[in-house]
C-alpha cells in the first residue's frame, strides 16, 4: 500500500475515532442534566488525560518503530488504566459524584480502550491500517446508535448509555484488533528497560502535554461548579473531533515522517499546521452559525453554558493547530528534551493564567486566560523548532 493511501486510510480511522468520542458525549448531554453531564465530563477529562499520555509516550515509540517489529507494551497500558481508575475514584470522592454512577463507568472503560488504542498504533505502524478502520468503525456504529436512540426519545439513562458504550462499543473494537494482532499480545517485561533512555524524557513530556485540560477541569470543579465544568467540556465536545484529531494525526504521520528526511519532513509538518488551523477556524465558524434550537438538540441543557465559552475554546484550539506542526517536527527528530522544556513552560503559564482568573468566579474569564497561555506556548514551539531545524 502506498504512503498516500496509508495516510488516507489512517485519517479515516482517526476521524471515526474522534467523531465517536464526540458523538458519545453529545448523546450523554442530550439525556443528562447539566450537573450530570459535568460529572461524566470530569471523568472523561481524566480518561482522555491518560489516553493522551499513552499516545504521546508508548504510542509515539510504537509509531516511530515503523521499520522494526516491536510489539507494544500492553501490560504497561493496563497499568496506566488502573492508575487512572484509582485516581478517578479518589477525585470522585473529593468532588462528590456519588449520585452519578456513569462517572465510574467511564473510568472503567480505560481498561478496555487503552489497550485498543495502543493496538491501533501497532496496526498502523505495521501498515495494516485497515484493521484500525474496522475496529473504530464498529465503535462508531455503536455510538451513532446511542445518539439515534436519544434523538428518537428512547427512555435511556446516562448510566445505561455509558455501559452500552463500553460493552457494545469498546469491547468489540478491542477484539477486532486483538485477534488479528494476537502476536502483539506477547508479554514483554523488558520493554520499558529497552526504551528507558527515551522514556526518561518522553514519559514526563507526555504527562505534561496532556495535564492542562485535566487541571482546568479539576480547578473549575473545585473553585467554581460542576455546571461550569459542563460548560467547558460541552464546548470541548463540540470541538472534540478536531482536538482529538491532533493527537490522532500523529499516529498516521509519524510512521511516514520516520521514513522521510530533511526538508520533506519540514514540508509535511508545515502542511499539517496550516491545514489544521484552517479546519479549526472553519469548524468554529460553523458552530457559531448553529441556532439555539439546534444547539439544544445537540447538547440539551448544556448548550447555553457551552455557547458562552465556545469562542475562547475555539481560538485556543486554533493556537494548538498552529503548534501541531513544530510538535510533529520535534517529535519526528526525537527532540524529547526540547519538548519537555516547552511542556514545563506551558504548564507554568497555565498555572499563572488559572491563578489570575479563577478568583473572578467567571468561567469565560478562565477560558480567556487559557487562550493567552496557548498563544505563548505556540510562539515558543515555533522558536524552538526553528532553532532545532537550523542545527540539522
Amino acid at each position: 500500500m502506498k504512503g498516500v493511501h496509508r495516510v488516507g486510510l489512517g485519517v479515516i480511522d482517526q476521524g471515526l475515532s474522534s467523531i465517536s468520542n464526540a458523538v458519545f458525549l453529545v448523546a450523554v448531554a442530550r439525556v443528562a442534566s447539566v450537573e450530570e453531564f459535568g460529572a461524566v465530563s470530569l471523568a472523561y477529562a481524566l480518561f482522555v488525560f491518560g489516553l493522551a499520555v499513552q499516545r504521546a509516550s508508548l504510542g509515539t515509540l510504537t509509531a516511530l518503530a515503523a521499520t522494526v517489529r516491536r510489539p507494544p507494551p500492553l501490560v504497561v497500558s493496563l497499568l496506566g488504566a488502573i492508575l487512572v481508575l484509582v485516581v478517578g475514584a479518589a477525585l470522585g470522592v473529593i468532588v462528590g459524584v456519588d449520585d452519578h454512577p456513569a462517572y465510574y463507568v467511564v473510568l472503567v472503560a480505560a481498561l478496555v480502550i487503552y489497550p485498543q488504542d495502543l493496538l491501533r498504533y501497532d496496526a498502523i505502524a505495521q501498515q495494516r491500517v485497515g484493521l484500525a478502520v474496522v475496529s473504530d468503525g464498529l465503535w462508531f456504529a455503536v455510538t451513532l446508535a446511542l445518539l439515534g436512540a436519544s434523538v428518537l426519545g428512547a427512555s435511556i439513562s446516562v448510566f445505561v448509555m455509558a455501559c452500552a458504550w463500553l460493552v457494545l462499543g469498546a469491547v468489540p473494537a478491542l477484539v477486532a484488533l486483538a485477534v488479528p494482532l494476537r502476536q502483539s499480545l506477547v508479554l514483554r517485561t523488558r520493554w520499558v528497560a529497552d526504551h528507558a533512555p527515551d522514556l526518561r524524557l518522553l514519559g514526563p513530556d507526555a504527562v505534561l502535554s496532556a495535564v492542562a485540560p485535566l487541571v482546568l477541569a479539576s480547578v473549575v470543579a473545585h473553585y467554581l461548579s460542576l455546571d461550569d465544568v459542563a460548560a467547558v467540556r460541552g464546548a470541548g465536545t463540540l470541538l472534540g473531533p478536531l482536538s482529538t484529531l491532533f493527537s490522532a494525526l500523529q499516529v498516521v504521520l509519524l510512521p511516514e515522517m520516520a521514513r522521510l528526511l530533511g526538508d520533506h519532513r519540514l514540508r509535511l509538518a508545515a502542511g499539517q499546521a496550516v491545514v489544521m488551523s484552517i479546519v479549526v477556524a472553519l469548524w468554529g465558524g460553523v458552530l457559531f452559525l448553529i441556532p439555539d434550537s439546534a444547539g439544544r438538540e445537540l447538547l440539551g441543557d448544556t448548550w447555553s453554558a457551552s455557547r458562552a465559552v465556545l469562542i475562547w475554546a475555539t481560538l485556543e484550539l486554533v493556537m494548538w493547530a498552529f503548534a501541531s506542526g513544530p510538535v510533529a517536527l520535534l517529535t519526528s527528530y526525537r527532540r524529547w528534551r526540547a519538548l519537555l522544556t516547552l511542556r514545563v513552560a506551558y504548564l507554568c503559564t497555565v498555572a499563572v493564567a488559572l491563578g489570575a482568573t479563577v478568583s473572578s468566579g467567571d468561567v469565560a474569564t478562565v477560558m480567556i486566560g487559557m487562550l493567552l497561555a496557548s498563544v505563548v506556548n505556540c510562539v515558543l514551539f515555533y522558536v524552538v523548532a526553528a532553532r532545532e531545524q537550523r542545527r540539522l
